[in-house]
């Protein structure tokens, strides 16, 4: 009877920080790098030598996210700038401590810790959406002022805490999708209701932020889910053709029409999109471009964990936007073959991988789910060069691999 009061002890506090981890994520540094410590000290009391030692191998993932932050640490003494490389190093530890915790906590992550997990990150994108909006209606209501221009910067800037908007438009719709499938009460009719308003929250919420990534990550989700669905194939067939059509008319409305200098200065939805449909996004083309002659100047190795800013500086065009506000790759593979070459990209590709064949093997939603929002994300954004987006990677993709699928409540 003691063992097992001290096992649910254990248990519990287990499940007190992993909300705890998951609920920093959003927030400052310091909190997130905190918890995350916090966590890989707490795993060592279900530390098992024998598990520890058979998971690293080549055939377990584990193994690939320490090797591909070794490249990291070598990778600091060919950087140009090696101040620059040790902090981008020292960040990223969490590659080669996250498996480390996530191997001593084989066994003991079920469908149970990952609602916990779901409701600590839900709670901290709630926190500051919900006091957005409150500061913004306030603002209206007391200042006269107009909240049509809050959209993207300045809708965030009204929240608890600051986020690039990429990143927090990554949480919302990742949300989105684990809400989808989230049992929140057992009374089905007062589920679905909870459920409904979420979703129907979070949605207004990433159309605020004005991500088009983000929303097109969420029209492909609503489409698999209805391809998925019961209903007949007749249906399906005329469903698809309708969205095909809207989507074909709306591309052709947003090329052709003056909707853009009418909401000059705008950075809305509408706005955005027309803007990447009429120039293709000029901005980031002139950004690959310069990235990808660095890149063909240092194929096998890259630049080094400083990233090679002085080298990308050198490609670009004196006043352009990326050379004034110094722009990384804005694209996580660019990125990674910037910095770490054909061998650090070689690596990281096996570990997505051996991600994507674990994820269909066992048939897990939110895996798969995760790997999409997070994959696709990554061809506007380099996501693993912020904190946010690096844990939000590293602590995810662990936590799916290692969860213990003979734990029959887990949602497929």
């Amino acid at each position: 009877m003691k063992d097992i009061f001290y096992q649910n002890k254990q248990h519990l506090i287990l499940d007190f920080i992993l909300f705890i981890a998951a609920f920093s994520i959003p927030f400052s540094f310091a909190f997130n790098s905190i918890s995350i410590a916090i966590l890989f000290f707490y795993s060592f009391v279900f530390f098992k030598k024998d598990i520890f030692i058979s998971s690293i191998n080549v055939k377990e993932v584990y193994v690939f996210y320490m090797l591909f932050f070794i490249m990291q640490v070598i990778s600091i003494y060919y950087s140009c700038n090696k101040d620059v490389a040790i902090k981008s190093v020292t960040r990223n530890i969490i590659f080669f401590i996250l498996p480390i915790t996530f191997i001593n906590l084989k066994n003991k992550l079920d469908f149970n810790k990952i609602k916990i997990i779901y409701y600590g990150l839900l709670l901290a994108v709630l926190s500051n959406l919900i006091s957005a909006y409150f500061n913004i209606i306030r603002q209206y209501a007391f200042e006269n002022i107009s909240v049509k221009s809050m959209v993207r910067e300045k809708f965030i800037a009204n929240g608890i805490y600051d986020i690039h908007v990429p990143y927090l438009a990554l949480l919302i719709i990742f949300l989105i999708i684990c809400t989808n499938k989230i049992t929140y009460h057992y009374k089905e009719r007062l589920n679905k209701g909870i459920r409904f308003l979420l979703i129907a929250f979070l949605i207004i919420s990433l159309f605020q932020l004005s991500g088009v990534m983000s929303i097109f990550i969420l029209g492909l989700f609503f489409i698999v889910q209805f391809l998925f669905s019961n209903k007949s194939n007749k249906i399906k067939i005329i469903g698809i053709s309708l969205m095909g059509i809207t989507f074909i008319l709306s591309i052709f409305w947003l090329k052709n029409s003056n909707l853009q200098e009418r909401v000059k200065g705008s950075e809305n939805l509408i706005y955005r999109a027309q803007k990447i449909i009429r120039y293709n996004d000029p901005v980031r083309n002139e950004n690959w471009g310069s990235v990808i002659k660095v890149i063909s100047s240092n194929v096998f190795l890259g630049v080094g964990a400083g990233g090679g800013l002085e080298l990308l500086q050198k490609e670009r065009q004196i006043l352009s936007e990326p050379y004034i506000n110094k722009h990384n790759a804005h694209n996580d593979y660019l990125e990674i073959m910037l910095r770490y070459g054909l061998v650090g990209f070689g690596l990281y590709m096996l570990l997505i991988i051996i991600l994507i064949k674990k994820a269909f093997m066992i048939k897990n939603y939110f895996f798969i789910w995760f790997l999409v929002v997070f994959l696709i994300s990554g061809l506007t954004e380099s996501y693993l060069q912020r904190q946010i987006g690096l844990v939000f990677f590293v602590f995810f993709s662990l936590l799916f691999y290692t969860l213990n699928q003979s734990d029959r409540t887990q949602i497929n």
